[in-house]
């Protein structure tokens, strides 16, 4: 039997090469936008993974800062700032804060808080560090990491500078004392910026419009300017013989002018073998020189006559006691009335403390009577105060400018002037450009005058009847280009708007707009600066025919204004 091969099924013939080729083709196409898919995706990872983080980073940023700002009581924004007296903290100061205490403690209490820009590995973070105790031996701190992506510092930039490439803070008013709030932008690596901040506002607080009807901000933030002042003065024989007598009197007043006007208390403490209430003469008084009065006029007289024979120049320099009785009596009692600002000037060294008097011969410099000094002015910043120095004369060596830092902090002011002012607002240890001249004492004192109150108007309200001024009463709110704000006169006597004056700027025209009372007629102003009045060129009414005054301003003085209304 024989068997017939059989044809294959046409199905089963295979692949022409044109069909192969065909396949190929289109395999490779498939394949091509796979690969591309898969690799956007791999592309896409990272920045996917940075805008998370980045996201992350931004809830920590609103959730802590705002909180610490609205809050704030005084601020830093030196960049080499230590707020820890026995702990270094890493990194550099972007700013760092003092607030009230919201831990539930029954006694009033602070706490610091300092946001650092910190390099850890490969990131560059924002860390908020959390001080209890901060001029204590052992002061407690708590970390929180902020921000883990910010972006990295150019080649040239050193931790000694602020961290502006990173994290950019700006005052939303000029900041000394009283901060009265700030805006933070904090850029990421990947270039995005955002940004935060606050500031402390009042439960009276509104929302005004402008001399135009349009919408400006709300309430003015509360003044730097004002507070309990205390100067301490040298008032050491080595002064005059170093004939630097009449320029630490001019020097002097000077200060006091520079605050005249404004919602100041000012003391003056002066030390030499010892310390003493040089005015008022009750220790722990102070004279309000917000108006003029028979006080400021003794006050001035007193340090008037301080070059004349009549004036104490005594053997030794007590810095210890002279610290110590800005704040308590000589039995160590606190005042009932603290200062916030304590501006201690020496021309030399310490050769004294308060239980180691010995005679005039004996001027040597003992350790001992810097580490009490030192401790002095612990306690002056444990009450809240700042305290700052200023070293003139002779004795200025590199070494007791050392002893003077030790004593008031290590910031070191690097302005001229009072038209520039440099990190005035931040410094603790002053020094004029020729620290041998008492000539140039006078540029230090204005300057931190300046810091505080300079670039001010503060507002008062009289009215005018048969010819004489007697006090106003009830409520009369201001409109300002940076705010409004209410003189309530059954609270207060006065209030101060700050104003920011750009770089190189060196006059502002300000507006003082008064918002008109059921029964009286605004007829003018009359405006101070240090006592003298301002002069016609620099203070003129609005020409809109509005309630108010317009006032040309430097950034380096205080102007006092008394606002006049007669009965309709």
């Amino acid at each position: 039997m024989s068997f017939r091969a059989s044809s294959r099924d046409e199905t089963d013939r295979g692949m022409t090469l044109v069909e192969l080729l065909i396949t190929v083709t289109i395999l490779g196409v498939i394949m091509s936008s796979l690969a591309a898919a898969v690799i956007v995706m791999l592309r896409s990872e990272a920045p996917t993974r940075d805008r998370i983080a980045e996201s992350k980073d931004v809830t920590f940023l609103q959730a802590w800062i705002p909180t610490d700002l609205a809050s704030a009581v005084s601020r830093n924004v030196e960049p080499t700032y230590q707020p820890a007296a026995a702990t270094m903290l890493p990194g550099t100061n972007v700013i760092t804060i003092t607030r009230p205490d919201l831990s539930g403690s029954s006694a009033p209490s602070y706490v610091t808080i300092s946001y650092r820009y910190v390099n850890d590995g490969d990131e560059w973070q924002l860390r908020r560090y959390e001080i209890r105790n901060p001029n204590g031996p052992s002061p407690e701190v708590t970390q929180v990491g902020v921000a883990h992506e910010l972006a990295a510092p150019p080649p040239t930039w050193t931790a000694t500078q602020p961290p502006v490439h990173a994290v950019l803070v700006t005052a939303r008013n000029q900041v000394v004392l009283r901060p009265i709030g700030e805006d933070i932008d904090v850029t990421f690596a990947s270039g995005e910026v955002f940004t935060t901040g606050g500031a402390g506002l009042s439960s009276e607080d509104q929302l005004p419009t402008n001399y135009t009807g349009g919408i400006v901000d709300p309430a003015a933030p509360p003044s730097r300017c004002g507070g309990t002042v205390t100067i301490v003065l040298d008032t050491s024989s080595s002064i005059p013989s170093q004939n630097g007598q009449t320029a630490l009197v001019n020097a002097a007043l000077g200060f006091i002018d520079a605050y005249t006007g404004t919602p100041t208390f000012m003391r003056i403490v002066g030390f030499d073998i010892s310390a003493y209430s040089y005015y008022p003469t009750t220790a722990g008084q102070y004279v309000n020189i917000l108006n003029p009065s028979s006080s400021l006029t003794a006050m001035r007289n007193k340090v008037d006559a301080q070059d004349t024979s009549s004036g104490r120049w005594g053997g030794g320099t007590n810095w210890e006691d002279g610290l110590w009785q800005a704040f308590r009596t000589t039995s160590g009692t606190p005042f009932a009335q603290l200062p916030e600002l304590v501006v201690f000037v020496s021309d030399g060294e310490p050769n004294r403390n308060r239980t180691n008097l010995p005679s005039d011969g004996d001027t040597r410099y003992n350790s001992t009577d810097l580490s009490r000094a030192v401790t002095a002015a612990n306690y002056g910043r444990g009450t809240g105060a700042r305290v700052v120095g200023v070293l003139v004369g002779n004795d200025a060596s590199t070494t007791n400018q050392d002893r003077m830092r030790s004593v008031v902090g290590p910031v070191t002011w690097n302005g001229t002037g009072p038209t520039n002012l440099g990190n005035a607002s931040a410094a603790d240890f002053f020094l004029p450009a020729n620290s041998a001249s008492f000539a140039q004492l006078g540029n230090v004192l204005r300057a931190i005058s300046a810091a505080q109150c300079g670039g001010t108007v503060t507002v008062q309200k009289r009215i005018e009847v048969g010819g004489s001024l007697v006090e106003a009463s009830g409520v009369w709110s201001y409109t300002t280009d940076v705010g409004v704000r209410e003189l309530d006169l059954a609270t207060s006597s006065s209030i101060t708007f700050d104003y920011t004056f750009p770089t190189g700027t060196t006059t502002r025209s300000v507006r003082i707009g008064e918002t008109p009372v059921a029964g009286y007629t605004f007829v003018r102003a009359e405006c101070t600066s240090a006592g003298a009045p301002l002069g016609a060129d620099r203070i003129t009414s609005p020409t809109d025919g509005t309630s108010g005054v317009i006032i040309t301003l430097t950034p380096d003085e205080a102007v006092s204004c008394v606002m006049i209304s007669r009965p309709s």
